[in-house]
């Protein structure tokens, strides 16, 4: 009789956060966009905007024993931009690139000066829509990047 392998179970990891009261991490809160409009993590690696990339969200260490309650669940959440412009959108168990940085975002920022950093923030909204926290996004324009 053969009897499987139990299934390896993934831990659970706890990132260190900016701010003690944050219950989730950005795990790629700076982005690099070059003049190609694809977009890396500041490590080189590329996003697929287009291909449904989710932004990925780390547990805060020392915030976990809030993590997966519905008060701090995000369900949906606010985009503000540089130029102060609020704007919603869904979260639905995870947000998008391509709806956090939309192709307008991306025609102004490849119009920057090379090395411009701009900042968008991230507001994740629970099912009360009331503020879970708020992160900011580092947006980097380099011409050419990544340099291989």
């Amino acid at each position: 009789m053969y009897i499987p392998e139990p299934p390896v179970i993934e831990p659970t990891i706890y990132n260190q956060c900016a701010n003690d009261g944050d219950i989730y991490k950005l795990l790629f809160d700076t982005l690099v966009i070059n003049s190609k409009r694809e977009m890396y993590t500041i490590d080189a690696h590329e996003i697929k905007y287009k291909l449904d990339n989710a932004m990925p969200l780390g547990v805060c260490e020392k915030t976990a024993r809030l993590y997966g309650t519905a008060q701090y669940s995000p369900l949906s959440a606010i985009v503000k931009t540089d130029e102060n412009i609020s704007r919603p959108m869904n979260w639905d168990t995870r947000g998008y690139f391509r709806d956090i940085i939309l192709e307008e975002d991306i025609d102004r920022i490849i119009s920057f000066p090379d090395g411009k950093e701009i900042k968008f923030q991230l507001s994740l909204l629970n099912h009360s829509e009331e503020v879970i926290q708020t992160s900011p996004i580092v947006l980097i324009y380099q011409a050419v990047y990544p340099n291989k």
